[in-house]
């Protein structure tokens, strides 16, 4: 029997938007990143990140593809669509206080969003917790000595996070990933994993 691996996959948010600090949904929407957040994510990049890590992955959306860019100069960085952001549907390019008003049931008691509400036209939960889950058996999978990071998304970073065990599916939305700063997803059981578990609201 092989032996579950113990490596972590390295994570990171994009750099940010025009749009994160105005306080609207993108989900799905292809928007690039600021050039003075590529400047700060290019600084926070470790200084030996394209020799330290064997292979490379971004969302294929605008702002994750160009800070793996700008992060990792150099590397052969492979787009993953498994790796973009949820799809919000009707709700990308809405501002959050119109969407709290058209759609209170959209919430929960705690204020967070309700990651298991399916925005009009947007992606179901479970389709994005099994591409996202899809995607972290592959990397199980690899051979142990592989170290791999990907750029990706706010949401799903926190999926990631969830399907890891570190809190309940309520609290996807309870926070937000800074941008640029790793994040570790520990490895070794998502390849054995045949269900996508959401949890149960309170």
């Amino acid at each position: 029997m092989t032996p579950p691996r113990t490596a972590a996959l390295t994570l990171y948010r994009h750099a940010p938007t025009d749009s994160n600090g105005a306080g609207v949904y993108m989900g799905s929407r292809d928007l690039p990143p600021m050039e003075s957040g590529l400047g700060a994510a290019a600084a926070a990049a470790p200084r030996d990140g394209a020799e330290h890590f064997t292979r490379f992955y971004c969302s294929p959306l605008r702002r994750a593809a160009r800070t793996a860019e700008v992060m990792f100069p150099g590397a052969a960085i492979e787009p993953d669509p498994r790796l973009a952001e949820r799809s919000l549907g009707q709700w990308e390019g809405m501002a959050h206080a119109d969407v709290r008003e058209r759609h209170p049931e959209a919430f929960l008691p705690s204020g967070h969003l309700d990651p298991r509400f399916t925005p009009p036209g947007g992606e179901d939960l479970t389709a994005f917790l099994a591409r996202t889950t899809d995607f972290l058996a592959q990397m199980d999978r690899l051979d142990g000595d592989e170290r791999v990071v990907a750029v990706s998304h706010n949401g799903w970073i926190r999926s990631a996070l969830h399907l890891a065990g570190s809190f309940p599916v309520e609290e996807i939305f309870a926070a937000s990933v800074p941008f640029a700063v790793p994040v570790l997803i520990p490895l070794g059981h998502f390849a054995a994993r045949a269900d996508h578990p959401l949890g149960s609201r309170p």
